[in-house]
């Protein structure tokens, strides 16, 4: 009888371990990716909120930093963020709808519902083209003088898509992948064409409003919106404010902001057949020849080997003045990852890439100090020496001195007015990349900013031996001629 009741003993705990087993590695997953996004907190890469899902149960959701510093607001659950480009895969689904209601076709020429576009473009490129940028149209926020000319102002739809909407096309349409904000503005207008109503509204209405999104919306300057985030530059001395940008520029390419909370609601939405059907869903889902990019989400499969079987994983970013933000979706499992910053250009890829790793239990890497702030750190404590220095130090060690990243350095060297400092970093990259036009343009735009005009044109000429394309160097050797 006592041999009996121990074995029912014994029973009865495998069982209660059994039972506890997913409690504890909830609890790991949620201390685990905690540390692992802290990380990136401390080294000042990340402020905002994160949140992962499995199946729209939360295993995790926490929120960093300050919504809005000169206040000491901090983030929460509740805090709204600009989501950027987040907002092509709304843009999407609002064109797929048309398409389920027989009011549009996605292989139908732009002319077809925007009869008034330039027409030589409009009958040669389709609304597919556009939504998996194939289509060959221009970028308006590579214009040169977008940001100084253009970004502060508000426009009409109509107005926006002659001014900077209109360009010729980069390239045969159908033939390679060139991502177009452009493209997405005027998915925007096609959407108000057909359905005869404005953008914002006919979001609310066939999705934000089905879904329960009420903290989702298309965002305004003039609005009032509770608990919306402030939007900052993240520089190396502290934080400023983004620069102002309208609103109606964005647009259907990227004006939305929204929670992570909702944005769980949204990802369980496209299980399901609510907003649109299978047969469109498949097709939301399906890559261009030219690129992994389908119809608002960039598509990825991950390595059978590393996580023991096949998973699909549908993404995007966005990235907006002051704010950047990443959905990722594993299709298999229903895993959801979102993150959401209002300091602007935090590393969304390598934190995704670990938040999801945790969860699958493989190997992840850990944040690690900006290679800028090492140097910025090493030019505070000891000036130039130690910033030779510790240049030295990290391209013996092979830390990556990208020419790009290191360029960049040194232009906010001379917007803090630290001219030697700036020389020194591009004479550094110079040297580094001594077939770079760009790094003895950039070298020779230092110089003249430390008022040293002999030493500009040298490198100026440099630049241009280089690059004899290079209007930069061109204008600025005959001034100095």
């Amino acid at each position: 009888m006592k041999l009996t009741f121990n074995i029912f003993c014994q029973t009865i705990l495998i069982f209660a371990l059994i039972l506890l087993c997913p409690i504890v590695r909830a609890v790991d997953y949620t201390k685990e990716m905690d540390t692992f996004i802290e990380q990136f907190h401390d080294f000042k890469q990340f402020n905002g909120n994160v949140l992962v899902a499995k199946r729209g149960e939360v295993i995790f959701e926490k929120s960093y930093g300050y919504a809005n510093f000169e206040w000491n607001i901090k983030n929460t659950a509740d805090t709204k963020f600009r989501i950027g480009s987040i907002t092509k895969q709304f843009t999407a689904m609002l064109i797929l709808q048309l398409a389920q209601q027989n009011k549009l076709q996605l292989d139908a020429p732009l002319a077809t519902y925007l009869p008034d576009y330039r027409k030589d473009i409009a009958n040669k490129i389709t609304i597919r083209q556009i939504l998996n940028h194939t289509s060959g149209l221009s970028n308006y926020t590579r214009a040169k003088t977008f940001k100084s000319d253009y970004s502060r102002n508000p426009y009409s739809v109509d107005e926006f898509i002659k001014l900077l909407c209109s360009d010729d096309l980069l390239f045969e349409p159908g033939t390679q992948f060139s991502y177009s904000n452009s493209g997405y503005f005027i998915l925007g207008a096609v959407i108000e064409k057909v359905t005869q109503r404005r953008y914002q509204d006919v979001l609310q209405e066939n999705i934000f409003k089905p879904l329960n999104m009420h903290d989702t919306g298309y965002d305004s300057h003039a609005k009032i919106i509770n608990q919306r985030a402030s939007g900052y530059n993240n520089n190396l001395d502290g934080y400023t404010n983004a620069d102002y940008l309208d609103m109606s520029i964005p647009y259907a390419a990227g004006s939305l902001y929204s929670t992570a909370r909702d944005l769980v609601k949204w990802d369980q939405a496209l299980y399901a057949d609510k907003l649109i059907n299978k047969e469109l869903k498949k097709e939301m889902y399906t890559v261009s020849k030219q690129r992994n990019y389908a119809l608002g989400w960039e598509v990825n499969q991950l390595d059978a080997d590393k996580y023991g079987k096949p998973l699909t994983q549908v993404q995007h970013g966005g990235g907006i003045e002051g704010f950047n933000a990443f959905i990722s979706r594993i299709i298999e499992d229903q895993l959801l990852v979102v993150i959401l910053n209002n300091t602007g250009g935090a590393p969304m890829t390598p934190m995704t890439k670990g938040l999801t790793n945790i969860f699958y239990n493989k190997p992840y890497e850990l944040a690690t100090e900006n290679v800028d702030s090492q140097l910025y750190h090493a030019l505070q404590s000891g000036g130039i020496a130690q910033l030779k220095s510790k240049y030295n130090q990290l391209d013996e060690q092979k830390i990556p001195l990208r020419e790009r990243s290191i360029n960049y350095f040194g232009y906010e060297l001379i917007a803090m007015e630290k001219l030697d400092a700036a020389i020194t970093i591009f004479k550094l990259n110079a040297a580094k990349y001594p077939n770079s036009a760009n790094t003895h343009d950039s070298l020779g735009e230092a110089y003249l900013a430390a008022n040293q005009p002999e030493l500009a044109l040298k490198s100026y000429q440099r630049a241009l031996e280089l690059n004899p394309d290079s209007e930069s160097a061109k204008q600025a050797i005959k001034k100095l001629q």
